[in-house]
């Protein structure tokens, strides 16, 4: 009696607008050219990033005979998966979560770059998975692994993943069909055929490598560093301690680019002031750690910010590379825009901003031009308006927005200093709160207002207890509803 014929069970994952039907489409036109059936079904994600979409194919040999006809399933089974393709290490994880990468018997084929989640771009602090860590539990969990960055390979062939995805299927010998098969398959598309080929040969080639590769963000460019060119900033950069200079440095141009010199100017003086104080506690982290948040806290995204981002020629150049368009396209781009009557009056003159703000009549005025709006900033008339909107940044200084968010740094700052002249370990810790001031609008204020009340305790209290300052920084960090928080600062009171 002959043995029954045995499926191959395949689970991919792909992003939207990754080209997972497209890949399911042809493993399925391969194992019909060699004779085999296939059925398949997918389970859409959420969003996108709740959970990448879920394909599912069964593959079995074809044996003309109607009582060969097999019954194959839709759904795929824990400890039942033969092969497992991801599109992205994170899914990766999710496959183990789910139980599909079985020891004795799963191919993991995965691509080692990074989408970040939805989950780790909300968390409050540092919510990011390492990919390090699933690279390490996937070789510990799949009989055979191929790992390497297939979205770097698809954009070098400007091409998508899903055809660095078949190579490395196809490279990796999980299945029993000829390189030519999946060539064959991809010319038949007849769409985008010598990108998809060319990124299917590098795909396949990576496989065969069997190299597990450790994914390595990139970097881009380094800032031109204007700051070393001038001496205003060069020598004061090179008297600071090594472990701070480049840090100095990108501020510094940060800051010039967002204002101007001076204003970068007042960066540095504040770095050497905090530097004088600092008695080099953990490779000067207190002056690291200024340096680092006080360029973030200077260049806060205002309406003159937002539209200057908005106009950068990198960034239309930046778009245009990731949807595809030819230079010689006209490319159209819609904005999204939901002004807020405060972010309005934060760029007014301080005086009459405030005056606005506090007027119901001037407050529900403003309110009237408040909400979304969706803006083609490729026509001139908006352009021209973001264009106006941008050179505001020059009356910087003398705007409400700027004038509180600077009366907050200076507390910050100040806080910094009289504590380093106590204790440099509560400074630090001071120094952290800084990471805290982020987002707009209600988390904005939020976030300010702690961050203001972690300042105004160490400076009531003179604590001289580091523990009490990263108490309240770990309680800020863990909620958005200001809850734990609150029960912190009560305790300690």
């Amino acid at each position: 009696m002959s043995s029954p014929l045995k499926s191959i069970n395949i689970v991919a994952a792909a992003l939207g607008g990754q080209g997972g039907a497209v890949f399911t489409n042809w493993l399925i036109d391969v194992a019909e050219a060699n004779g085999w059936r296939a059925q398949t079904t997918s389970l859409a994600g959420v969003a996108q990033r709740t959970g990448a979409t879920i394909y599912y194919i069964e593959l079995i040999p074809r044996v003309d005979a109607p009582s060969a006809d097999p019954v194959l399933s839709l759904f795929p089974s824990p400890g039942d998966i033969d092969i497992a393709i991801c599109s992205e290490i994170a899914e990766a994880g999710r496959m183990l979560q789910r139980g599909f990468i079985s020891r004795d018997k799963t191919a993991l084929i995965t691509s080692s770059n990074r989408v970040y989640s939805i989950t780790e771009k909300i968390d409050l602090a540092d919510g990011t998975i390492e990919p390090a860590v699933l690279l390490d539990l996937c070789k510990a969990y799949a009989k055979d692994l191929v790992a390497f960055d297939m979205q770097s390979v698809a954009d070098e062939h400007k091409s998508v993943i899903s055809s660095v995805m078949l190579g490395a299927l196809a490279g990796s010998a999980s299945l029993p069909f000829s390189k030519q098969s999946f060539v064959d398959a991809i010319t038949a598309s007849g769409k985008g055929v010598d990108a998809s080929l060319a990124a299917f040969n590098a795909g396949f080639e990576n496989a065969q490598a069997g190299d597990v590769q450790i994914f390595e963000p990139q970097t881009g460019s380094s800032v031109p560093l204007a700051a070393l060119d001038d001496n205003r900033f060069a020598d004061p950069i090179a008297r600071l301690p090594a472990s701070v200079r480049d840090i100095a440095v990108h501020g510094v141009n940060k800051l010039c680019d967002y204002q101007d010199a001076e204003y970068a100017k007042d960066y540095i003086d504040q770095l050497q002031s905090i530097c004088e104080l600092d008695d080099g506690t953990n490779d000067h982290e207190l002056t690291e750690l200024t340096a680092r948040y006080l360029a973030l806290w200077m260049s806060f995204e205002d309406v003159p910010r937002v539209a200057q981002l908005k106009l950068r020629e990198s960034r239309m150049d930046d778009i245009r590379e990731e949807v595809g368009a030819d230079p010689a396209n006209i490319m159209y781009v819609t904005e999204y825009f939901k002004p807020r009557p405060e972010e309005m009056c934060a760029i007014m003159p301080a005086r009459i901003g405030a005056k606005v703000l506090a007027s119901k009549a001037g407050y529900k005025l403003l309110s009237a031009f408040s909400g979304g709006k969706k803006l083609r900033t490729n026509t001139i008339s908006i352009h021209l308006a973001l264009k106006l909107l941008s050179a505001l940044r020059r009356f910087r200084r003398g705007s409400l927005g700027y004038q509180h968010e600077r009366a907050m740094i200076n507390s910050w700052l100040d806080a910094i200093k009289s504590a380093a002249k106590r204790d440099v370990n509560v400074a630090i810790e001071i120094a952290k709160c800084g990471r805290l001031v982020k987002g707009y609008g209600a988390t904005r204020h939020r976030t300010s207002e702690q961050t203001q009340q972690i300042i105004d305790h160490a400076n009531r209290t003179q604590t001289g207890n580091p523990g009490d300052i990263s108490t309240l920084l770990a309680a800020a960090l863990a909620d958005d509803s200001n809850t734990a928080f609150s029960k912190a600062m009560t305790s300690l009171a």
